[in-house]
């Protein structure tokens, strides 16, 4: 069994990182984003989950794709393609395959940002005023992202 080195530093090697590894940790950062959001303005863990499971849902990450896709510079097209072309081992019960694959795409995204420290860059992409306005229009409880996403 290999040990884990918890107290190493995540740096990016992109050979040493599948699609899966990125959209894994892509999608985790993306829900935790999500949760410091929402947690600004509802306190009710109801209407939180709620908001977050909304979110964080495959049709909401496809579409958030769609909308920074014309934004990608060509390294993160490239990220963004092998994610969203990577091999799907079982079929989504509740969502097309089409917003799946661009899901995952974003997921990988997402990861990439991370790992890479490239966090401003992800944040940046979120506070453009359509994705706000997408954000807050999808959300079940009308309170939500901050402007300033």
């Amino acid at each position: 069994m290999k040990n884990i080195n918890f107290e190493s530093e995540l740096t990016i090697q992109m050979n040493e990182h599948s699609s899966f590894s990125l959209a894994y940790l892509g999608d985790s950062f993306f829900e935790l984003w999500c949760r410091q959001k929402i947690l600004q303005s509802l306190k009710n863990s109801r209407q939180v989950h709620l908001n977050v499971v909304q979110l964080v849902r495959c049709q909401t990450q496809a579409y958030l794709a769609r909308m920074i896709h014309p934004l990608l510079n060509n390294e993160e097209e490239i990220i963004y393609r092998q994610g969203r072309n990577s091999k799907t081992i079982s079929p989504p019960k509740h969502a097309a395959i089409k917003d799946y694959r661009e899901a995952t795409g974003f997921e990988c995204l997402v990861g990439y940002w991370y790992l890479g420290k490239q966090i401003k860059r992800f944040e940046e992409l979120m506070k453009r005023p359509e994705i706000v306005a997408y954000l807050k229009s999808a959300l079940p409880f009308k309170i939500l992202v901050p402007d300033s996403a």
